[in-house]
């Protein structure tokens, strides 16, 4: 798991203007989160639980926000959102700003071309702080398989923050009036309405994460815990206070001890946040808390030594520029080795002291914009106008899809013309003619990402979370009025031939219904609950009369076994039993360029040799979703439609697998094909059910024209 922490904002220097010297302990403890974080993404050995560095960051921001707010609410009575939102924006704008100007030229320098797009996006989101959902979107979107880290990945923790920026002050806010009215003790009242809420984002979180662990961990609802166990530590200062000394430095070297653990102990592969996080929570409350009680115990003064002050105070621009610097590495130099990457890291150091120096600290402490907010707020507007100005210009110069073939074959010219209307299609006696270099690419490389089925380009796949099949009055295709019913069902593997089953049923007169969802296929084992809940419903749904289909056709990608036939055969029960017939697609393997970095797509590697697309072939590979296909569609008695050698053909005579058969490229992403060259297959497809004795139009009679999507509604 890819994951980036934001230092939480507050006090960041030595030099700060603030009220009352710095907590050396909290500085420390941003130092000790900043190294875990880099130690994590460089790759150093031992540090295979980095990434929740941003825990302890959520927890020491949601403990300095707080103290301000409060501080301010009990000492004035009021709390002044203007003031706050201008403290944040000298506080955070400026860097964030500067990093992702930076970070977007340089996409636009060394990214192609359809990547630029995707950075474009990522930006503008990361400049409106809503990042942290795009990518929690993307884990939900099983077409998203295999695709690289973002460049402002680092951002969403930002993201995170910034919403609990907007929320916290309005909830203490609302809290004062409540008090003021019912006459109640504000910071009692505070305490526990900030415990109940608390205590609902723990739950939550545990929750989603054991069902959806990729959009939990990006998800506000899931983190908002963890930045409130920070603020309830403001709220119960009179009772630490009073902890004993003893106590209070057993508590800060138990809470190191916790975070200590958390790097060595948890690793990518932990479902996290959930209960797991808890770890690096308490532990960071518990030397937070300590400090309270004993602000020079032994485990402050170790925090709070001259270089962990040091790198605490640079860690909100450290955490900027570190991540961008490491993509970059990784763009130019994939294989750059361990010594490298820490080159680099250091190197992120020197920019973060100069970023404090030249643009955070001036623009922070300026007594001109100290004084007025107003301009305080115009300059932070401004700021974001700037890099999302520069985002949108990538997106908007970005190539756009093109939905036509444009007089590209694709998989038809493998064909032998002189076989189409026999039972049995052949191969062209030279398909080396048909993935030869080409003028024009379809799609362009640079589009690919977005050339997608039918189905999911209409919004019909249910995402990982989902646990319904689509209404019953939506997600048909082919033949309006056809008498013949067909069911989609299976997980992306299923939906990405949605445009070719829906030409076939427009030619059958078959009325097709999309059921597919996201890493789920038809089995109830295996998988989340989400997917297994989703399949007993459809499962049933399938087998009530009125919803019957005559026809089931499935598929899988990988992550599934022969072991999980029996989940399959039982969940196809209902449809059996009312007299469906069963048509099993194989699963598509997946290309990766033989001539390039191991990080680099098809569509990518094609952008870069558009002239001599040699470096962009691959070797074979199996496809792993066979391995329940296959034994399904033998106990079923069913067809087994395997395309493969249309796919990747005569790997063996051309030496690999072509990126591009007759114009078309093939693969969209991992194992997943383009839209194009799905529409390209519809023909074969269509032969291969008629042979197989599901469609019922004669050989002889069938088109050969690649399927064209209807429009959007």
């Amino acid at each position: 798991m890819t994951a980036t922490a934001l230092p939480p904002a507050g006090p960041a220097t030595a030099r700060a203007r603030t009220k009352g010297p710095l907590r050396g302990d909290i500085e420390g403890l941003r130092a000790v989160a900043v190294l875990m974080v880099l130690a994590y993404h460089v790759g150093l050995p031992g540090s295979s639980g980095g990434f929740a560095g941003v825990d302890v960051f959520f927890v020491i921001s949601g403990y300095l926000i707080t103290s301000q707010l409060v501080r301010e609410a009990t000492q004035e009575g009021r709390v002044s959102i203007p003031r706050f939102y201008a403290r944040r924006a000298r506080r955070l704008l400026p860097a964030a700003t500067v990093v992702l100007v930076s970070t977007t030229l340089a996409g636009l320098l060394v990214l192609p071309r359809g990547r630029q797009t995707e950075l474009g996006t990522e930006v503008l989101a990361a400049t409106g702080y809503v990042v942290n959902w795009l990518f929690a979107s993307r884990e939900v979107d099983y077409l998203a398989e295999d695709a690289d880290p973002s460049w402002v990945q680092h951002y969403w923790s930002l993201s995170v923050e910034e919403q609990f920026y907007v929320v916290w002050p309005l909830l203490i806010i609302l809290v004062l009036w409540l008090a003021t009215k019912l006459r109640l003790r504000f910071l009692r009242l505070l305490t526990v309405v900030l415990a109940g809420l608390v205590a609902v984002s723990l739950v939550w979180s545990v929750v989603h994460t054991a069902d959806s662990p990729g959009t939990a961990y990006f998800s506000t609802l899931t983190r908002a815990w963890q930045l409130g166990a920070g603020a309830l530590l403001v709220l119960l200062t009179p009772a630490l206070a009073r902890v004993r000394h003893p106590v209070a430095a057993g508590a800060a070297w138990g809470g190191l001890a916790l975070v200590a653990a958390t790097l060595l102990v948890v690793d990518g592969g932990t479902a996290w946040p959930g209960s797991a996080a808890l770890l690096p929570t308490v532990g960071t409350a518990a030397v937070i808390a300590a400090g309270i009680a004993w602000e020079d115990s032994p485990p402050a003064r170790l925090l709070g030594v001259a270089p962990m002050r040091f790198l605490g105070g640079l860690s909100y621009g450290l955490y900027l520029w570190h991540w961008p610097a490491l993509s970059l590495l990784a763009e130019v130099r994939p294989d750059a080795s361990l010594p490298v990457r820490v080159v680099v890291a250091l190197g992120s150091v020197l920019l973060a002291w100069l970023t404090l120096r030249l643009i955070e600290d001036p623009v922070r402490f300026s007594p001109v914009l100290a004084r007025d907010q107003r301009r305080t707020l115009t300059l932070g507007a401004v700021a974001m106008a700037t890099s999302g100005a520069l985002a949108l210009a990538l997106v908007l110069t970005a190539p756009r899809l093109e939905t036509t073939l444009d007089g590209a074959d694709g998989a038809v010219a493998l064909v032998d013309p002189a076989s189409r209307a026999s039972e049995e299609l052949r191969m062209r006696s030279d398909p080396a003619a048909a993935v030869g270099p080409v003028e024009q690419l379809v799609p362009d490389p640079a589009t690919v990402e977005e050339d997608l089925s039918l189905a999911y380009r209409d919004g019909c796949q249910v995402n990982v979370e989902g646990t319904e099949p689509t209404p019953v009055d939506e997600c048909w295709y082919g033949d309006p009025d056809g008498d013949t019913t067909v069911a989609l069902v299976g997980d992306s593997k299923a939906e990405q031939w949605s445009s070719a089953l829906h030409a076939v049923a427009l030619q059958e007169g078959w009325r097709l219904k999309a059921y597919t969802k996201s890493a789920c296929a038809f089995v109830d084992e295996g998988r989340s609950e989400s997917c297994h809940a989703y399949n007993r419903e459809l499962s049933a749904h399938l087998g009530q009369p009125e919803h019957a289909p005559d026809i089931v056709v499935t598929s899988a990608g990988a992550g599934y076994d022969a072991e999980m036939v029996e989940s399959a055969m039982g969940l196809l029960a209902p449809a059996l039993d009312a007299g469906a017939e069963v048509v099993v697609l194989a699963d598509t393997s997946g290309q990766r360029p033989r001539g390039m970095g191991e990080d680099v797509t098809v569509y990518e590697c094609l952008d870069v040799h558009r002239d001599d697309p040699a470096p962009c072939w691959s070797e074979p590979r199996e496809a792993p979703g066979d391995e329940l296909l296959v034994p399904l569609a033998e106990r079923l008695d069913a067809p087994f439609v395997d395309l493969g050698p249309w796919i990747c053909p005569a790997p063996d005579e051309l030496g690999g697998c072509a990126p591009v058969v007759g114009g078309v490229i093939v693969n969209r992403q991992g194992s997943h094909l383009t839209g194009s060259y799905v529409r390209s297959l519809t023909p074969i497809l269509h032969h291969a059910l008629v042979v197989a004795g599901v469609a019922a139009t004669p050989v002889g009679e069938l088109g050969w024209e690649p399927a064209v999507d209807p429009p959007r509604p």
